[in-house]
């Protein structure tokens, strides 16, 4: 089995296949994509919902369909399922493991495309036993469309982003409609059209409420729901499927020796995808949890160029890096530190917000003003901040971001 390659991507989704894709069309064929589970394309491999697909292709399809197509993009690269990278090292050393057992692959690049996981059960606080019925929408995608199982009769919805309503999509296609849906806030956190689409499927949704208990011991027979008066009610289920709140794949991260995040172990990088350590880049979902992966694949292509353009030696070196700094209401950024280049240029910077705001989004440098636009921000939407002009170089250390709040 071969040990070493120019480029290795960790991880088979979008933003992986599409930076394999983006080597192939520049030259650079010695590649190899390193994936964990038993078939590549990531999430989308699990989604019979026709939300894919219009970015790339310019109409909507299947996700299964979406994966097939970027595989065929990307021709005959070497793709190695059932293998779990255990340990990342400087200048692109991997540890590995596979059926065959532990071993070291080393690549001149690594490109981490690792996505992201929904946040499960425990990390949301909720009390109660450990019954069968408890899941998330990955799971029910799973038990759905590659097992042929329901998950229950009777199931409840844990949010209102889009995922939530990728959920109730696939208990319709299990014959199984919900009981409910659980929001914390006062609007679904996707598109308010989306709650018209749980009505016409007879679905209430539970505004400004949370789970708070769950009853049953071999199996969930109900739920007990808070509102924000602090009352208190029993709905009967039989599975309690929790969706959304995405986080990064960031277990590899935080065991490394790459500059991360203190808070999160997220990667940091600049506007080309490259980690402290040159030999690795960082792209996809694990940098902004969550965007579509249609959205994923596109930034896989241009990553994928910069790729090409380190290993041929012509991505332009970083003369001065600066952290993106943010004030309290905004929950990150991507990249989280920009490359002055020596040159003027641009970069786009995409955001997320803690809470709903609207208002002047401005990035300044020290004291100028670099970009100033009004945004309507929500929770867990892809903010972009377009076009944003990079001076050559700089005597401040970081570019800042903040909001000023409309009136």
């Amino acid at each position: 089995m071969k040990t070493e390659y120019q480029v290795a991507i960790v991880g088979a989704g979008p933003a992986g296949i599409a930076v394999a894709t983006a080597l192939r069309q520049a030259g650079i064929e010695d590649v190899v994509i390193l994936e964990r589970e038993q078939q590549a394309g990531g999430v989308p491999r699990h989604c019979r919902h026709p939300t894919f697909g219009l970015q790339t292709f310019y109409r909507p399809m299947l996700g299964s369909t979406y994966v097939d197509k970027i595989l065929a993009r990307a021709g005959q690269v070497e793709i190695r399922t059932g293998v779990t990278v255990l340990a990342i090292k400087p200048d692109g050393e991997l540890t590995i493991t596979d059926c065959r057992g532990v071993s070291t692959l080393k690549a001149q690049r690594v490109i981490l495309a690792t996505g992201v996981r929904e946040t499960p059960r425990h990390p949301r606080l909720v009390s109660g036993l450990r019954p069968q019925g408890v899941l998330t929408a990955g799971a029910l995608q799973q038990f759905v469309y590659l097992r042929g199982l329901q998950p229950g009769k009777a199931p409840v919805v844990v949010g209102t982003e889009l995922v939530s309503f990728s959920a109730l999509w696939t208990l319709r296609n299990a014959g199984v409609r919900a009981v409910a849906m659980i929001e914390s806030g006062g609007r679904p956190v996707a598109w308010r059209l989306s709650a018209l689409y749980a009505r016409l499927m007879g679905v209430p949704i539970h505004y400004y409420s949370r789970v708070t208990d769950i009853a049953g011991r071999d199996r969930v027979e109900s739920i007990e729901v808070e509102n924000r008066q602090g009352e208190k009610r029993r709905i009967a289920c039989d599975s309690l499927i929790f969706t959304g709140r995405f986080t990064g794949e960031y277990t590899l991260i935080r065991q490394s020796h790459l500059a991360q995040r203190p808070d999160s172990g997220c990667p940091l990088t600049d506007q080309f995808g490259r980690c402290s350590d040159a030999a690795y880049f960082a792209v996809g979902n694990m940098l902004h949890p969550a965007d579509m992966g249609d959205q994923c694949y596109q930034e896989g292509l241009r990553v994928g160029e910069a790729v090409a353009h380190s290993l041929q030696r012509t991505l332009p070196p970083a003369r001065q890096i600066l952290p993106v700094r943010h004030d309290e209401r905004i929950r990150l950024t991507a990249p989280a530190r920009v490359a002055l280049i020596g040159n003027p240029a641009t970069v786009t910077i995409n955001m997320r917000v803690e809470q709903a705001v609207s208002g002047s989004v401005v990035v300044r440098l020290g004291e100028k003003v670099l970009y100033r636009k009004t945004h309507r921000c929500l929770p867990e939407r892809r903010i972009l901040l377009r076009n944003i002009v990079l001076p050559a170089e700089a005597e401040r250390d970081a570019l800042h971001i903040s909001i000023e709040s409309a009136g």
